[in-house]
């Protein structure tokens, strides 16, 4: 028969034992969500001259973090270690939404110069490149399209995404935004630590600051997004904005020349006009509508500048030159970043995201759009995409539309003729942000969106004082942007 001594004895060897199989569980489970996280050479290394010296982890995070799910999802991350003594590190924040990490594979040089004693990460966000899916086997790299969806995917996709409601809605950026603060804590290692964000990116950074400061040296915004309640820049008005920018473009550049020509604005409209009631000129446009290649123009710099020799032949019948640069643009975004198998962009991701948060009209109709888009010179494909959304969508949390409290040293850079994210919207979100906070705002005359592409002299130049602690200047000029 037992003592009591032995009752006791035998009680507390069930509590080790039960404890080290709570400990082994836990284990189990750091390893789960962190087995992955260490570096490797990349099974890509050899396929591109940016990615020879790269490194590739993958590692598993919470699918939706503060709930009682306890599904996770993979993240991607691509580290390009520093030229020389490691001082610290910078992680490279992509746009989009939709976009993956390797939009910024092409600048990897630039930024290896910019910042020689860094370790570059760039991360895929989630439902973007080698990161979990919204449709995981139809945004798959080995799907017939790779992680673009081709015309028969987006049936099983669009099936997937309500049969699995609950997962998509984890595609969130706030979300996102604790995937990139405990990525940054996780694989940064010691130094300094600096975050660039472009366009979206943007938006992810300021959302990762409200839900946690994380311990940053400093914080680059490349093109900033106006502000979430913003009712006159939110994305259902960007053919208003773009509309705006060009004709502020075409203005500069007819100022710049002495002509005895009708005015662009004026020739503009009568070209417009034209494809929409003459037969044989529309058959020789390409199935786009002209405004909306006009208004994609503006985003590159050396096809913004051909903009009024392209109206001036088209008023006379010769289209040569509109064809000339839609074979420029497509070469351009051809030569970017095509040769990246996830390159592709991520439209179930897109949606979601700028349904749940970033379309103030959601019940605006597509016939809408196109009326309200119907007198203007310059517009973009994008509000009539956003209209009459049919994915699922998430609630807006308590982060919408706020601004961090306290934020690392920031720098502001954005172009004055930005047809994505207007100037007006970065200066208005720079204030609110500046009520708290000591914010560094550069403006880049004549420069589109994306700073570090298009005026990478005045980047690197801003950058550079921004870093070391110098005075900024309030306006730069690059003369890969210039209009003059």
């Amino acid at each position: 028969m037992e003592t009591l001594l032995d009752l006791r004895r035998r009680a507390k060897s069930i509590n080790i034992d039960l404890m080290k199989k709570r400990l082994a569980v836990l284990a189990f489970l750091f390893i789960l969500m962190n087995g992955k996280a260490q570096f490797s050479i990349c099974e890509d290394y050899s396929k591109t001259h940016e990615f020879q010296n790269s490194l590739c982890a993958t590692l598993n995070v919470p699918l939706a973090y503060g709930t009682d799910m306890d599904e996770t999802i993979e993240l991607f991350v691509r580290k390009f270690p520093a030229k020389q003594e490691k001082k610290g590190s910078i992680w490279l924040v992509a746009g989009g939404p939709g976009e993956s990490g390797a939009s910024l594979y092409p600048l990897i040089g630039q930024f290896a110069e910019l910042f020689p004693h860094l370790d570059i990460f760039v991360p895929d966000h989630r439902g973007t490149g080698l990161s979990g899916k919204i449709c995981p086997v139809e945004e798959g790299v080995d799907s017939p399209d790779g992680i673009a969806l081709s015309n028969a995917e987006w049936g099983p996709c669009f099936g997937y995404t309500f049969s699995h409601a609950e997962y998509v809605k984890s595609f969130s950026i706030s979300n996102a935004a604790r995937d990139l603060d405990y990525l940054i804590n996780q694989l940064s290692g010691s130094g300094s630590r600096y975050v660039y964000g472009v366009s979206y990116g943007t938006q992810l950074v300021l959302r990762m600051l409200q839900i946690h400061s994380s311990t940053l040296d400093g914080v680059i915004l490349d093109s900033l997004v106006p502000l979430q309640d913003d009712q006159e820049l939110d994305l259902s008005q960007r053919s208003s904005v773009v509309n705006d920018i060009g004709v502020q473009v075409l203005s500069r550049l007819e100022s710049n020349k002495n002509t005895i020509d009708p005015p662009l604005l004026d020739q503009l409209k009568l070209v417009l006009e034209k494809s929409k009631s003459d037969d044989i000129f529309l058959k020789n446009l390409p199935n786009q509508e002209l405004s909306q290649l006009f208004g994609m123009m503006l985003d590159i710099p050396m096809i913004r500048k051909e903009i009024p020799h392209i109206i001036r032949s088209l008023s006379k019948n010769d289209f040569g030159p509109l064809q000339k640069g839609i074979e420029d643009m497509t070469q351009f975004y051809s030569d970017y970043g095509s040769k990246y198998v996830t390159s592709a962009y991520s439209i179930p991701l897109a949606q979601i995201i700028t349904a749940s948060e970033n379309n103030l009209r959601t019940q605006m109709k597509k016939e809408e759009v196109i009326e309200e888009s119907k007198t203007l010179l310059f517009t973009s494909p994008l509000p009539k995409l956003i209209a009459e959304n049919a994915m699922p969508t998430y609630s807006r949390d308590i982060y919408f539309a706020g601004v961090p409290d306290k934020m690392p040293p920031t720098l502001v850079i954005h172009g004055t003729l930005d047809p994505k994210t207007h100037l007006n919207g970065a200066i208005q979100h720079v204030e609110k942000l500046s009520t708290t906070n000591k914010i560094n705002f550069v403006e880049v005359q004549d420069a589109p969106h994306f700073i570090a592409l298009f005026a990478p002299d005045a980047f690197a130049e801003v950058v550079n004082l921004f870093i070391n602690g110098e005075p900024l200047p309030k306006r730069l000029h690059d003369k890969n942007v210039s209009l003059n």
